[in-house]
């Protein structure tokens, strides 16, 4: 695990080492272990290294007798069966790592490769033989790739930081980007919010011609959750555990440091430490967080039992408001970008503690996203009575009635008159909780007319609409608020003190094995919600009776509440940034402030994102 960066550059060569040793040492706090350089004309390939495997050996850059050179940021877990292929082939090894199995097996087969890694990465080889320089992020998007043109450059880093190090001055905003992120409150997958750096997507690869700059981007994955049909003869359940103890294994074994889980008391992180029991795992270590204040919310306890059943050395933090808000600046500076989540924090101290105690830590993200843990009975009747009410009608005729009704139900209308009741979610955009709509941005925005956030989300939806509507949805979280949320999170606050997250329950064949289940293996059969069947069959026998019967929270702690009280002591939200002034009209705000101070939950909301937008813009414009 570590961090990579590098750059395309007519640069002399004491010049491009110079930038790149400059983008280097902006990511020093994800790699602390270790650093490597590789140079030659016109390119150069750096990286920071957090020792996870082969601690003495594992050295990076690795390059091949004939000029094939590799940095690599990530874990692969199935590189021993990588690995014993490629002996079987004559291929010989000098170390113990996963990295010298990347760079063996492009060697053998060039960009297939990719396609054939289980795990998290992302990867930058200088191929000497065909010239040119290969980019690849993983599958499901754990690990972030950025990518940039600029001045006569091309650069690519970890982090955005490292792109902005080697920068002569700040690129500008982007309004686009911008204008997403009050709704979403994460960017979007395809943009940052600065102008003309982006991403390397999930599952893509990138090639560029070093002599002519030539670059193509092709995808090697692609989710794709239609579930199969149901077969009443399969043990839907059996098939799960098979798959999520393999997970769980393959993330403890996959290293030569002690290896801890983050323990939230509910399913997803229970069945972790459950699985690493099981598994003979004993001697490991949990970590769970709460705030003051968090009432009858609180999950400690649901946590402490847990960690007591299967005997874990278990952490707790009980987060003060004081805590909270005195880590936030180090969280913006870690994001690089504006981020709305207001749990980031919250994992940061988190992370913070379990690094003094472990490199790796076993997290539950996925969970919902492959499993529709977020499916609830109003989803199912909403569905029922849309297939009831509007499947029979012809579609010019649900056209025509999409421009006589109110501006929130036309774009529903609009999306069945194409793709029939199936269409019903797409129409909604119904994944993404709209904190701040397009109408109420255009009360406050300052910036130039933008396309509706709205028609972006609806193009998530990329199955066909004869697709069950739910899985429509998952496909649209998967891709989206997972990769730029969730996994984003997960990565930046744990690789800003220097500790490694793994998450399970996106183990590659677990992922492919569950977009494939029927909805009734994950959800219950027809007329019956049960969220999660399958893990929740897993854990009925391993967790606790409190754990299994507890409501579901997300990640439950005070935060509104906390900044409700911090804008009553404040007397309002008064921004600090002067460029903040330049994209958003405070006077406009005050609506939303008044009701924040309030302690309405939906104006906290909103106003958090933009108060977060704020910090950000005075850590790194003015």
């Amino acid at each position: 695990m570590c961090g990579i960066v590098g750059l395309i550059s007519a640069d002399p060569l004491e010049r491009l080492a110079s930038r790149l040793a400059a983008m280097n040492a902006a990511i020093v706090h994800r790699g602390p272990d270790d650093a490597g350089v590789h140079l030659a004309t016109g390119v150069g390939l750096a990286m920071r290294r957090l020792a996870i495997i082969d601690l003495e050996s594992g050295q990076q850059p690795m390059t091949t007798h004939d000029g094939v050179t590799i940095v690599f940021n990530g874990e692969i877990y199935n590189f021993l069966a990588l690995r014993a292929e490629l002996e079987a082939k004559g291929y010989r090894f000098r170390t113990r790592s996963d990295t010298e199995v990347i760079l063996n097996l492009y060697h053998a087969e060039g960009v297939a490769a990719f396609a054939r890694l289980n795990g998290m990465f992302a990867v930058a080889i200088h191929d000497a033989r065909s010239n040119e320089l290969i980019l690849a992020r993983d599958h499901i998007g754990i690990k972030p790739l950025y990518i940039a043109e600029r001045d006569g450059a091309f650069l690519f880093a970890s982090e955005l930081k490292a792109i902005l190090a080697t920068l002569p001055g700040r690129p500008s905003i982007d309004p686009q980007a911008l204008w997403d992120y009050l709704s979403l409150r994460f960017m979007r997958p395809d943009r940052t919010i600065w102008d003309g750096i982006g991403k390397l997507g999930p599952g893509q690869l990138l090639r560029r011609a070093l002599d002519s700059g030539e670059t193509r981007i092709e995808t090697y994955w692609r989710a794709d959750l239609t579930a199969d049909p149901y077969d009443p003869g399969r043990d839907y359940a059996r098939e799960f555990a098979d798959h999520f103890l393999a997970a769980v294994e393959s993330h403890i074994v996959a290293a030569d440091v002690p290896v801890g889980t983050f323990l939230s008391g509910g399913l997803d992180s229970g069945a972790i430490a459950a699985a690493a029991s099981e598994l003979g795992h004993r001697a490991f270590h949990t970590f769970s967080i709460s705030g003051e204040g968090a009432g009858a919310d609180d999950e400690l306890p649901l946590a402490r039992a847990v960690a007591k059943r299967f005997g874990a050395t278990h952490h707790e933090i009980l987060m003060s408001r004081a805590d909270y808000f005195g880590a936030l600046d180090d969280v913006v500076h870690a994001f690089d970008e504006p981020y709305g989540d207001a749990t980031g924090a919250a994992l940061y101290l988190l992370a913070r503690e379990a690094r003094r105690h472990v490199k790796v830590a076993m997290s539950g993200e996925g969970s919902d996203e492959l499993l529709l843990g977020y499916t609830r009975p109003s989803d199912l009747a909403t569905l029922a009575q849309a297939a009831g009410r509007y499947g029979r009608l012809p579609r010019p005729l649900l056209g025509l009635a999409a421009k006589l009704v109110s501006p929130d139900r036309a774009p529903i209308l609009r999306a069945m008159a194409e793709g029939g009741a199936g269409a019903y979610r797409r129409g909604m955009a119904a994944h993404i909780g709209w904190t701040i709509s397009d109408a109420e941005k255009a009360a406050f925005w300052r910036g130039p007319l933008m396309t509706p956030t709205f028609d972006l989300v609806q193009g998530w939806y990329s199955l066909p609409d004869t697709v069950n509507p739910l899985a429509q949805t998952q496909q649209a979280e998967f891709g989206s608020w997972l990769v730029e949320d969730l996994l984003m999170k997960a990565d930046k606050m744990a690789m800003a003190v220097s500790l490694e997250t793994r998450v399970p329950f996106l183990h590659l064949p677990l992922v492919e094995w569950c977009q494939r289940t029927p909805m009734e293996a994950r959800i219950g059969p027809a007329g019956e919600l049960r969220t999660k069947a399958v893990l929740r069959d897993f854990v009925a026998t391993r967790l606790p009776d409190a754990v299994l019967t507890a409501p579901k929270r997300g990640f439950p702690l005070p935060i509104f509440p906390w900044f409700a009280e911090a804008l009553r002591d404040a007397g309002g939200f008064f921004p600090k940034s002067r460029t903040f002034h330049d994209w958003i009209s405070v006077d406009a705000l005050r609506s939303i402030v008044a009701r924040a101070c309030n302690n309405e939950r939906r104006a906290l909301e909103q106003l958090w994102g933009i108060a977060m937008f704020d910090r950000w813009c005075v850590a790194y414009l003015d």
